[in-house]
This record gives C-alpha cells, sequence and structure tokens, in this order.
C-alpha cells in the first residue's frame, strides 16, 4: 500500500504532468486559424497606400507645431457642443452653416491649424486605443465636422465670397491631409480622405462659378482629384477586405502580422477580437487568442494595447453594441 507523502507526491507529479501537458497544447500547432485567402496573399496588398500628389497647392502655409492639439482641442470643443448623435447631426445639416456660431468657431480653429505644422508623428483624439467597435464614434464626429465645414463652404461660394469659401476649403484639405498622414487608426485616415475628397470639391466650385478665375488652379484640382480617387479605390478594396462583419480569421491574422501599415495591423486586430468570439471552432478560437497574447507583448506600444483590447473584449460587450 503507498504511503500517505508517497501519494501525495504522485498526485503533485501528476499535476505537474497534466498543467504541462495543457499548456502545451495550447501552445502547440494543433491550433489553426486557417491560411489566409487571395484577397490578403496579393503581392501589393501589404504595401502602404499612398497619394501621388499632395494637396500643398490647396494648403496654407504653415509653420512651427501645434496643429495636432489644435485639431484635437477642435474636436474636444465640437463634443462639448454636441454630445449626443442627434446634436452632432443637428449641427452638420444645419441649413444656415454661416449663421450657426458653434460652425463658425470651428472654421476658426480649423483655419488656425491649419497654419501651423504638427510636430507628433499621430494625431491622437484619445489618450488610450478605443477598445474594439462595431461603430467608429470618432470617424463620425470627424466625418460630421468635414460635412458643417464644407457646408459653409459652400454657402459662402453661394452668397459670393470666394475669398472665405477658399479659407475654409483650405482649411479642410489641410486637416484631412494631416489626419491621413498622422492618423494612426483606419476610421481617422478614412476621415481625412473625406476631408480631402470635399475640400478639393470646394475648390473646383470656387473655380467652376467664375468668383475666381484661374484655369490653373482648375487643373491643380483636378490633377489631384485623380490621384485622390486612385488612393480612395485601393484604400476602400482594403477595408472591404479588413473592416468588415465577418472577416476571413486567416486573413485577419496575416494582416496582423505582417501589413507594413500599422493602422491596418490595429484594425486587424481588433477583428481578431471579434473573430475569437464568431468562429464555432474551439480550435481556431484558441490559436486566435494565442495570437493575440503574442502580439500583447509587441515592441509596438500601440500593437501591444490592441492586441490586449482585443483580448479582453467580452461576449457581452459584443452583445450589447
Amino acid at each position: 500500500m503507498m504511503s500517505g507523502y508517497k501519494l501525495g507526491v504522485a498526485i503533485v507529479v501528476v499535476l505537474a504532468i497534466l498543467g504541462g501537458l495543457v499548456f502545451w497544447l495550447t501552445q502547440n500547432h494543433s491550433f489553426h486559424i486557417g491560411p489566409p485567402t487571395q484577397a490578403t496573399t496579393g503581392a501589393n496588398f501589404m504595401r502602404p497606400i499612398g497619394l501621388a500628389h499632395r494637396p500643398l497647392t490647396f494648403m496654407p502655409i504653415s509653420t512651427g507645431a501645434g496643429a495636432g492639439r489644435a485639431y484635437i482641442a477642435a474636436y474636444a470643443y465640437f463634443m462639448k457642443q454636441a454630445p449626443t448623435s442627434a446634436a452632432m447631426k443637428k449641427i452638420a445639416t444645419n441649413p444656415r452653416p454661416a449663421k450657426n456660431l458653434v460652425i463658425l468657431h470651428l472654421a476658426r480653429m480649423i483655419e488656425a491649424a491649419a497654419t501651423h505644422g504638427v510636430s507628433h508623428r499621430y494625431i491622437l483624439f484619445t489618450k488610450t486605443l478605443p477598445a474594439p467597435a462595431v461603430h467608429d464614434p470618432i470617424k463620425k464626429r470627424l466625418d460630421a465636422l468635414t460635412v458643417a465645414l464644407s457646408d459653409l463652404g459652400e454657402a459662402y461660394v453661394v452668397n459670393k465670397h470666394p475669398h472665405k469659401a477658399k479659407m475654409v476649403f483650405g482649411a479642410i484639405m489641410a486637416m484631412g491631409y494631416r489626419l491621413w498622414i498622422h492618423g494612426l487608426l483606419i476610421g481617422v485616415r478614412s476621415s481625412g480622405l473625406t476631408a480631402m475628397s470635399g475640400a478639393a470639391a470646394g475648390e473646383r466650385q470656387i473655380y467652376s462659378s467664375g468668383q475666381l478665375k484661374s484655369d490653373q488652379g482648375l487643373h491643380a484640382v483636378a490633377v489631384f482629384q485623380r490621384a485622390l480617387h486612385t488612393t480612395m479605390r485601393k484604400w476602400t478594396s482594403k477595408l472591404f477586405v479588413v473592416d468588415v462583419i465577418n472577416p476571413v480569421p486567416g486573413d485577419m491574422a496575416n494582416v496582423a502580422r505582417h501589413d507594413q501599415d500599422i493602422s491596418w495591423r490595429i484594425a486587424a486586430i481588433n477583428e481578431l477580437g471579434f473573430a475569437r468570439w464568431a468562429t464555432p471552432s474551439r480550435s481556431q478560437q484558441q490559436a486566435i487568442i494565442n495570437l493575440l497574447t503574442k502580439l500583447e507583448h509587441s515592441p509596438n506600444p500601440y500593437l501591444k494595447e490592441a492586441a490586449h483590447n482585443a483580448l479582453n473584449l467580452t461576449a457581452a460587450a459584443i452583445n450589447e453594441m
């Protein structure tokens, strides 16, 4: 008969073996996320999407620094004045933007920001990365800001104030270009493209109305719009792969590991947070957890934080979205 001491030792040994086995199983390659599809394995898919023509011609001359802080301040002011979606929509769709004090103040803030440079790599509208979400509140607010300012510029054109209109559209263009260049998140950079598109349309409206006559200016707008259209087409095409309701986990893992643009890597990590709960496969779920755990130890602080947020995303939180 086994003594109590030996029995205790045997139990400890068995538990240690079982613990080691569980650890080995959770790290073992028998758990598979699944292969990527042709959507993300193309030669150019992982390369950064560029803009062939910079819109500097339409932007005010800028010096020094502080534009990033100014955009963040304008965002915060807009949030204070319109904390709800309904209030935000009311301002963005105001039929008389040139008489709306909030819109006019936002225009002054954005116009002032356009005359300053950007010193930081990223323009961040929150102190920490937002948790994965179905709807992007930051993008929604930035797009509403662009709509409100664009309507103001159009009102100036209608009322034959071309120089005021050009100042507004130039400020929108500067904001859009900086969000595109210095945005970290996909939603912010998408808003940047939208802002540049709206500003370019406004510039064309000024010249087409005949209020400011410049064949060279009209040509410059046309050249930029073609370049911007190409960029937006590529960007949207990639959004249809990454920023969708039911992305392919293998594709998201591929993007999270290998994309050359950190914005897409963060977006893919967020999608993996959802995919973890969407998949019916226990093996695939564990493989996603393993990858996110590995990314949580990334030397890049943004990838690390994104992975942490994705791991902490719960099924209950998803159901409340």
